[in-house]
């Protein structure tokens, strides 16, 4: 048989779960606490760095809702929010009081992590609570007052000015009447030009100190409507006992106010001036013309402008506010707004060091009714999420998505009803066949991206700007979107999560410019049973081209902090799913996944802040705050990165008597801990002594301790491939008999490399970096090498497993292998 060989050129792309034969060359079938550098090659992932126990006697639940503020680089915050309790803490693990003014009922839950959703604008960070349902304020604006204007507009010589009213408790309509004077004597009549006066008389009748009874042809006469008899030729409305009994009056100018003394709506008030009511009329509940309201009337008084007539959207209210003054109110007797103990609340940074957490007040109804200015959609049903864009709050409910007045993110209600303003709220629903309750949303492509549990909706316009009346959503796309899981975006695309039976999918949506269409690739096709279900969070680093994606293990049943005599056993939760992504020139030539399990660690919630991930997380019996370094770069004191979680700073104090140098660790005992010197790389023994006091031998003070990792990488299967122009194609017939593989390595400490054929004993091959005649060869310190590892197989291709393993707290650096062997087929390819 011929000696063959090939190159495995890289170790990018990850893990994948396809047949050997249908995976790229540089795949594997597992990757475990190895990263995928498009520089250095395949290298363990970034430790775990200690940053602060942030509770020493509680243990977080999996069921909190975690979140993170990220104002400005001086103002970035980790918040967790629970059952009734909120904690504040800063990225290095410092606490910051929250205040609560108005408690902390609107956080009461049972899945805190489910029910609450979060959007930070600014200094506030607004929370809405799923399970409390938004209702409208009981209070109302003031009930409809029983009252009137009778608005003397113009004097006519000649006319008859008449005012009818009629009481339900009165025996008899009455009417007041006032005839003007003919015009004809000029020295008498011209007075009564004036149409104060005119009121006055219709007042007063006789007594008023404007009439004049000399006047040509001039009358007034207070008469029953049934029979015409007249009751009184010398009192008016305001002093005819038979009036005044029922209604109350007052004068304004050329404008009479009268109201029922009882408030009575069953009574009737009329007026008739034989010119088509021009010169007098009244204004009673309601008017058609806005340009009709008396100049004059009595502050406060509202009235009913129609508009078109059967258009009830057209009809809107008006107030009185003096002289000529009308201004748009809101009509009586309606809800004033939102009951803002049941809407989203905020958390509220003071920068002074301190936050509090409190009810809003969102602004009340100040015009219209509930036709003209309703209730937003939300009213009545759960607000599923928040989002911000354009300069408006937004809320999800239903199939609605419900947008504040632009810049006025407390107003859900128009300023006026006239008119449409570009800047009122936005409140439209998503069209479809079938129900598409809008769950979750992220900025996309100059746009905002809705989901619905199958469904994704692009927030458009029929205009230039996203406005009341030219707002649409519009369906894209149909793909399945699990809603406990927000998506996010990540440069040119959005990743969101899909249910698959007991796991998870990952998707990667797009907008294709050519189609002008949205699409999404499915990135974990290779990988289908990688990630559990139970995602809860998907976290992306632009910097790093690095998606991260987190599940949660069964809730746990405690909603709030809780102290406990067991350390946390997490099952999924202590594992980060990691998928690497690189684009060259528009096209992807990397696309990687693996796993980062961090033993006994119970992830909480994470956030991405330049190349750093932040972890909450519970470990042990306490609530801890940790960080991954992403860019994974050398010590400052060493040439080289040392591996181990939970790793920390300590400065130990040596005792020439013992010979020992003692440190505390700053999280208490921990299994397996051990200690490296900071100026050598030299790790030593860690013996604790008491509590969390530990002795190291020798004179070494500055260490970093932790607990060191293991990485591991499981080679695919080999076979020989040919190039087909369309990838390399692997052969699977023939026998090929693998002799060796060479692993080339660079700036490495340690590595072994396993092979378990079949029916044989293991074999390890060990890089200790150890080499007889080099001079980084010294005894006692490590040796970081570059060279290579031949590691002899003697097995053919589909009967051994190879794995490269790490468990030091060395670096490994492989770039790629070489894979050597002998290969006969019987037949030749055509």
């Amino acid at each position: 048989m011929p000696v063959v060989s090939q190159t495995i050129p890289n170790f990018l792309n990850g893990m994948s779960e396809q047949t050997p034969t249908q995976r790229g060359i540089n795949q594997g079938t597992d990757q475990i606490n190895f990263q995928n550098n498009i520089v250095e090659g395949l290298t363990k992932r970034p430790p775990l760095e200690f940053v602060k126990t942030l509770d020493a006697t509680n243990t977080y639940p999996n069921t909190i809702k975690f979140w993170n503020i990220n104002r400005d680089a001086t103002s970035r915050f980790i918040v967790t929010f629970y059952h009734q309790g909120i904690k504040v803490f800063d990225l290095d693990g410092n606490s910051y009081p929250v205040s609560t003014p108005n408690g902390v009922t609107y956080l009461a839950s049972t899945n805190p992590r489910e029910d609450f959703n979060c959007v930070s604008v600014a200094d506030f960070t607004f929370i809405a609570n799923k399970s409390i349902i938004p209702i409208a304020d009981t209070s109302t604006s003031p009930a409809k007052v029983e009252e009137f204007l009778i608005n003397v507009a113009k004097s006519q010589y000649g006319i008859e000015y008449r005012v009818t009213l009629k009481h339900p408790s009165m025996p008899q309509e009455i009417a007041v009447i006032f005839q003007m004077p003919s015009g004809n004597d000029a020295t008498t009549d011209s007075a009564f030009r004036d149409t104060n006066k005119i009121k006055d008389i219709l007042l007063n009748g006789t007594s008023s100190e404007f009439w004049n009874a000399g006047a040509s042809q001039i009358g007034f006469k207070t008469v029953r409507t049934d029979t015409n008899a007249t009751l009184s030729t010398t009192q008016g409305l305001a002093n005819y006992s038979g009036i005044t009994n029922y209604f109350t009056f007052e004068s304004y100018n050329s404008v009479i106010y009268g109201k029922p003394t009882d408030n009575n709506s069953a009574y009737t008030v009329d007026t008739a001036d034989g010119q088509g009511n021009l010169a007098m009329y009244v204004v009673r509940d309601e008017i058609q013309t806005f340009s009709r309201l008396p100049y004059y009337g009595k502050t406060g008084v509202k009235v009913k402008v129609t508009g078109d007539e059967g258009d009830e959207l057209t009809d809107y209210f008006v107030s009185f506010q003096g002289n000529g003054v009308w201004s748009e109110t809101i009509a009586p007797g309606v809800s004033v707004g939102l009951d803002n103990s049941k809407m989203p609340h905020a958390l509220v940074n003071n920068n002074d060091g301190t936050f509090t957490f409190k009810q809003l007040d969102f602004n009340d109804r100040i015009c219209g009714d509930l036709t003209t200015n309703p209730n937003p959609s939300f009213v009545g049903q759960p607000i599923q999420n928040l989002t911000f864009y354009k300069n408006r709050l937004g809320l999800l409910a239903g199939e609605n998505l419900i947008f504040t007045e632009n810049g006025g993110f407390f107003n859900f209600f128009s300023t006026t009803v006239t008119q449409v303003l570009d800047t009122d709220p936005i409140d439209i629903a998503a069209s479809g066949t079938q129900v598409n309750t809008l769950k979750n949303s992220v900025a996309f492509n100059e746009t905002l991206l809705l989901f619905s549990d199958t469904q994704q909706f692009k927030l458009d316009t029929a205009g230039d700007t996203i406005t009341p009346t030219t707002a649409i959503l519009n369906a894209v796309s149909t793909f399945e979107h699990d809603d406990q899981v927000q998506p996010v975006a990540a440069g040119r695309f959005a990743y969101f999560a899909q249910p698959r039976n007991n796991n998870t999918a990952i998707r990667e949506y797009y907008s294709d410019d050519d189609t002008l269409t949205n699409d999404g690739i499915d990135v974990t096709v290779s990988v289908q049973t990688l990630i559990p279900k139970g995602a809860f969070q998907i976290i992306s680093n632009n910097i790093e081209d690095t998606l991260f994606v987190l599940c949660h293990d069964d809730n746990d049943s405690q909603v709030a902090p809780y102290n406990t005599s067991s350390n946390v056993a997490p099952v999924n939760s202590d594992t980060i799913f990691v998928y690497k992504y690189f684009f060259d020139k528009g096209e992807k030539v990397q696309t990687a996944w693996s796993k980062w399990e961090f033993d006994g660690v119970k992830i909480l919630g994470a956030v991405s802040l330049e190349s750093y991930l932040y972890v909450l997380a519970a470990e042990g019996q306490t609530t801890k705050l940790c960080r991954i370094d992403l860019q994974n770069l050398k010590e400052s004191t060493l040439d080289f990165k040392v591996y181990v979680d939970l790793k920390a700073n300590v400065t130990g104090t040596y005792s020439a008597s013992t010979g020992l140098t003692t440190f505390t660790s700053p999280y208490g005992a921990k299994a397996g801990l051990i200690a490296v010197e900071r100026d050598t790389g030299i790790n030593h023994t860690a013996t604790n002594t008491s509590g969390s006091t530990y002795t190291v031998a020798g004179n070494v003070p500055n260490l970093f301790i932790g607990v060191p990792y293991t990485s591991t990488y499981i080679l695919s299967p080999q076979y020989v491939r040919e190039d087909t122009g369309r990838g390399r194609l692997a052969i699977s017939s023939g026998r090929y008999q693998i002799r060796t593989i060479t692993f080339d390595f660079n700036n490495t400490g340690y590595f072994r490399v396993t092979t378990i054929p079949e029916n044989r004993p293991a074999g390890v091959s060990q890089m200790t970096g150890y080499v007889i005649g080099q001079s980084q060869s010294q005894v006692g310190a490590p040796a970081i090498l570059t060279g290579q590892l031949r590691v002899p197989i003697a097995a053919r291709n589909t009967d051994f497993t190879c794995s490269i393993i790490s468990d030091s707290h060395l670096p490994v650096q492989i770039t790629q292998a070489e894979v050597e062997g002998f290969y006969h087929r019987r037949s030749r390819r055509i």
